[in-house]
Formats: structure tokens, sequence, C-alpha cells
């Protein structure tokens, strides 16, 4: 499912150069495609799609799963239909009995998936409908807040959208560990679920560890777990993508001395003449200033009262980004310490971005597509703002509540590569235009097998995970497929250039296959991917080819965040802070974020011609760096 379109805390952008976490190969590109304004509609067209606005809850998107569909006309349908199946993420497999609930200002339908997972949803009138919630036993449960679903549909007399693809999550149990400083068991820790990408209804779950410190529970992929103890201070983690693999999280309890002095912060929210503002949505995001591989800090969001007052608690210490929305009104605050007092969020009007949808090689609308906007916030930088899918035949979108300032726009669609990105800039209380064409791509196929035995491996989940908006956009978009019995796979509609492709599975390391160059209509493989077998009491690891630093983008440079030990950039000196602002000579201004990732990797044992500020700062100077292969 694609994630409700909220302001969250922006993913730093993190790329792990020698471990990756999730795979920084984007899909999209740079440039515009189409300005023209999208075409009148039609007679018995519905009111123009609006995203709606949501609350701004300070947490991650999660992966961004592309919705399928196609048209066909049927007369008889005098306000239209959906039809489509309910799935398992990853598996395909049908589900039954789901329960599909639609909103239409406020008023409720449901239908129920039969037995092949399929649904039909024959609206009472034309006009436009929210996919409010999907609930299924034993599977994660698509549920945003009221009123704040990121997919549309809408409903025309004689058009049937059908073929819609709606995917859950299983609700797969983890086997989790919390130990002592000193390694040791820690019998009776309490473990909660702290944040939930999404905001699933998962957060907030709370799991005691028995005498051996053990625990099981079900999570989302990429949750928040905090463990504590009377005895010592409390520790985090998340289900990344090793924990997703092994189907194990280990906690490790810090000294009592260490814990965290939680802060608040408070204030009031008001309208452009002072006025107070009751009831208004407000919420924080911590701000790091060198990007690392984890993100441990959850957020906060609170609603105003009468006076327009709210206390946002529970922070940790550091300097959050604060945002306030009412209706159609938004306002913006950096830097703020954890626990300042008075703090004055002053709404202004919000803007929008509308437009169409296309498929490149036909010039058709594209009925069923999902739209990623993100806000400049620098040469390298994006915010993730919006990610709504839209149902309906005549390909448009409109996206609302977005703040002023300039956006790199995207469209991707299951089955097709992503358009070409745009940028538009959105003025307060005004609109701007992005229509975008989706292009077919290319094809990756492949095989899977077992290092040492070449037997193939059945299972194994792999993955070409890209970030939409121009490069540096935070929302990962997920291509992935599942190996069947003989160990095969195939991906389609991938965006041209340089990729990645990540293989996992069960009771094996992880591996990432890096150097993929896809090509416009072009076809890579058959490619055979290799994964060692764990060993009894190993952890599973992750291996690639690179530098070993974990880098982000800040102003004109890629600065690091992390090295590893025994990498290539801890060979050469390098450290936190120091910031890239060249690869072989090409500043990383004109390569672009993607771009300038994929120059780094390259072959084990090659050189790179980095040109580094230390610290950030002076003048830069050339440094050659060898790639090496790290398993982290």
């Amino acid at each position: 499912m694609s994630q409700p379109n909220r302001l969250v805390r922006p993913i730093l952008i993190i790329v792990v150069i020698a471990l990756v976490a999730l795979l920084l190969s984007r899909l999209g590109g740079k440039g515009s495609e189409g300005s023209a304004s999208p075409p009148a509609p039609s007679a018995n067209a519905a009111p123009a799609p609006r995203a709606r606005t949501s609350r701004a809850l300070a947490e991650r998107p999660g992966p961004l799963r592309l919705p399928g569909g196609e048209v066909a006309v049927d007369e008889t349908r005098r306000a239209g239909a959906f039809s489509g199946r309910v799935i398992a993420a990853r598996t395909g497999a049908p589900i039954t009995s789901a329960t599909l609930t639609f909103d239409q200002e406020g008023v409720a339908r449901a239908v129920t998936s039969g037995p092949d997972g399929t649904f039909l949803f024959e609206p009472p009138a034309p006009g436009v409908y929210a996919l409010a919630m999907v609930a299924a036993k034993g599977f994660h449960p698509f549920a945003p807040a009221w009123g704040e679903s990121p997919i549309t549909l809408i409903a025309r007399a004689g058009e049937v959208v059908r073929g819609l693809t709606i995917t859950l999550e299983p609700e797969r149990r983890f086997e989790g560990l919390v130990l002592t400083p000193a390694g040791e068991p820690a019998p009776k820790a309490e473990v909660r679920i702290l944040e939930a990408p999404g905001g699933e209804a998962s957060a907030g779950g709370r799991f005691v560890a028995d005498d051996k410190g053990a625990f099981t529970f079900s999570a989302p992929d990429d949750a928040l777990l905090e463990a504590t103890h009377p005895d010592h201070a409390p520790a985090r983690a998340r289900l990344d993508m090793g924990a997703q693999a092994s189907g194990r999280v280990t906690l490790r309890l810090r000294p009592k001395g260490e814990a965290l002095v939680l802060a608040s912060i408070a204030g009031v929210v008001v309208d452009a003449a002072g006025a107070p503002v009751p009831f208004a949505s407000v919420s924080a995001r911590f701000h790091r200033d060198i990007v690392r591989d984890d993100d441990l800090h959850p957020g906060a969001s609170a609603t105003t009262d009468e006076r327009g007052a709210f206390t946002l608690e529970g922070l940790d210490p550091g300097t959050y980004e604060l945002t306030a929305r009412e209706g159609a009104r938004i306002a913006r605050a950096e830097g703020v310490a954890a626990g300042a007092e008075g703090v004055t969020l002053r709404l202004a009007a919000t803007g929008r971005i509308r437009g169409t949808v296309r498929g490149g090689t036909t010039g058709a609308p594209v009925a069923s597509f999902s739209v990623v906007a993100a806000r400049h916030r620098g040469p390298l930088e994006r915010e993730y703002s919006a990610a709504t899918s839209f149902f309906d035949a005549t390909g448009a979108y409109e996206i609302g509540d977005l703040l002023p300032g300039t956006y790199a726009v995207t469209a991707a669609g299951l089955g097709h590569a992503p358009s070409a990105t745009v940028d538009v800039t959105v003025p307060a209380g005004g609109e701007a235009t992005a229509n975008l064409v989706l292009r077919a791509g290319g094809r990756l196929h492949g095989v899977v097998v077992e290092d040492g035995t070449n037997q193939p491996i059945e299972g194994a989940r792999i993955t070409i995970e890209g970030l939409l908006g121009a490069g540096a956009g935070p929302v990962p978009v997920v291509a992935d497929a599942t190996t069947d019995a003989s160990g095969r796979f195939s991906l389609l509609g991938l965006a041209e250039g340089a990729r990645s492709v990540a293989a996992m599975a069960p009771g094996h390391h992880g591996r990432v296959l890096s150097g993929l160059v896809v090509t416009e209509g072009g076809e890579i493989g058959p490619v055979e991917i290799s994964l060692a077998k764990l060993k009894d009491g190993e952890e599973p690891r992750v291996e690639l080819t690179g530098i070993g630093a974990v880098l982000g983008p800040k102003g004109d440079a890629l600065v690091i965040g992390q090295v590893l030990p025994g990498g290539g950039a801890a060979n050469a000196g390098l450290g936190p802070g120091d910031a890239i602002v060249a690869i072989d000579g090409a500043p990383i201004v004109e390569l672009g974020f993607e771009a300038a990732v994929q120059r780094i990797r390259g072959p084990e044992g090659s050189l790179v011609k980095l040109s580094v500020r230390r610290g950030g700062t002076g003048e830069a100077t050339d440094v050659a760096v060898r790639r090496t292969r790290v398993r982290g």
C-alpha cells in the first residue's frame, strides 16, 4: 500500500555505500515532459481529484507499493465501478474475506473480497471516493486516520476501472532478545513498538521478555522498537533489512547513567492575524546534521486546545522541525530545541499541484498511478511532502495542502518505469501544473542460488528500491519479486540507468549486486546471485562492494556520517563530517544525487578519486579511495 499523504520526518537520504538498508536506485530522472494544461473534463466528469490533507504525524513514510489497473467501458454502469484483488505482499497469494471500506464525504461503504481475493465496489453515484481502510485476519491493516487516505478513486458514468491490486503485509512473527550492557539476558524487560511506518495500528504494541530476555512479536517492516528495564537505560532498534531477513532483532540496553532526559516543546498556533487556532495538528521530527545509518529518534504529535496551545512530549534531546496544519493552512518552524517554550507557529495558505499522467508508448491516460511530490531544500536535498495513489480513467490528479516552494514531481505506475521528474513552483494559495509521462523501462531476470552448492533458493526476496523526487527524494518505491521453486525471478518496468539489486533469503546472508545498467526497453539477464548460508549462531549480514561509508546530501556535497572499519574510506583517513564535492573530477551538484552514488560504487579493488572538504569546510583536496567488499 502507499503511505498516507503526510509531511513526515524526512528520511535523511541515508546512503550506505558499503552496507545498505535501502537501495538508492532512483526510479526517475531529470528533465520535464510536457507542460500544457490538462485537458478539459468530459461532460460526465466527477469533481477534480484532491489528495486529502493529513495530520502531519511525525513518522517515517513506508515503501510506496504501486497500484495496478486498467479502464473498460460499460455504459450500463451509471456511476462506474472498481474491481480488483487483495493479495499478500511479496507472495501475491489472494486474501480471502478482506474488508475494504470506502469513504465519500464521511459516509462509509464496505465490500468484502471473495475466495480468490477479488472485490467489486459499485459506487452509488459518480464522484470522489477514498479507500479508507483494508483489513484482513493475519495481516497488518491499511488504516490511515479517517479522512486522510492517500488512495483516491474517481467514479465516472460508463467507466470501470478493473484489475486493481491492493497489497497487505502479513503479520509476520519475529523473535526478539533483550540484553544487558554486559551482554547478558535481561529478564522481564518491557518492549514496545515506538513507531510504525505510515502510522499503522501496530504502533504502541507492548511485550515482556521472558527469563532469558526473549520475546516474540509482530510488527511491520521498519518499525522502531524500544526496550526498557528498571536497572538500565533503554535500547532501540529498527526492523531493518537484516532483521527482516533473519526474523530476529536484538536490543542491548545501555548503562543506567546514559539514560536520555526526555523533554517537551510547548507553544501556540495562530492565524495570519495572530488569533489562536484550536484543533490544529502539530508534529515534530528530529533533525540531525550528520547522516548516520540509523534513525532511532521518534517524533511526536499533538492537537491544539481551544486557546491554540500545544505541548509535544517525550522528545529526545536535540533540535526539531515543527509543522502545524489546520484545513488548507500550514506553518513551519526549524531548529527548535527540545525543551523550548513559547513557540509561535503562524498559519499561512497552502498551494496545490495538478496534472495528468499518460503512458509513453501509447500516449493514453494511465488509470492507476502514484504521484510523489518532494520539496526542494537545497541543491541535493529533497523533503517528502506527498505520496498519493489515484484511480481515474482520465489520468488526472491533484495534490493539495502543500507549503509554498519548488517541488520535484514524479509519477510511477505498476509495470511502468517512473516518469521524468518535473520541477514546479507552488505559490501560496495557488497551483502549479505538472503533466507526467510514464516510460516502458527495462526488465531484469535471473536466478538465486546457494553459495557453494549452487542449489536454487526458493522464496528469496529480490528488491530494487528507488527514491522518487529528483534523486534525493525520500520516498522509497519498491520493485520486488520472490523466487520460485527453481530460484528464478523477473522484475519489469525498471528505470534506465545504473541499478543495484538486493537478494535476501531466510537462513542466508544477503547480497547487493551493483553495476547493472538498465536501458529503456532493454533486458538484463539471466543474472545469477549466490547467497552464503548462515552458520549456527551467525547473524545475517549484507554484502556489497563500495568505499565503506554512510553518506547523505547536504548543501553541494555528500557528507560522511559514518565509516566502516576496514573499508576503503577508513583506510584513506576519511571520517564523519567530511564532505565529498566531486567524484573523478565531476562536481556532485552536476552529477545529481543518484548518479553520484552510482559513480562511487564500482568493481572491487578499483580506485575512485574523491574531492573532499575535511570537516565540511575549507578547500577540497583529492583523495584516492579503494573500493572493497564489505559485509556488515
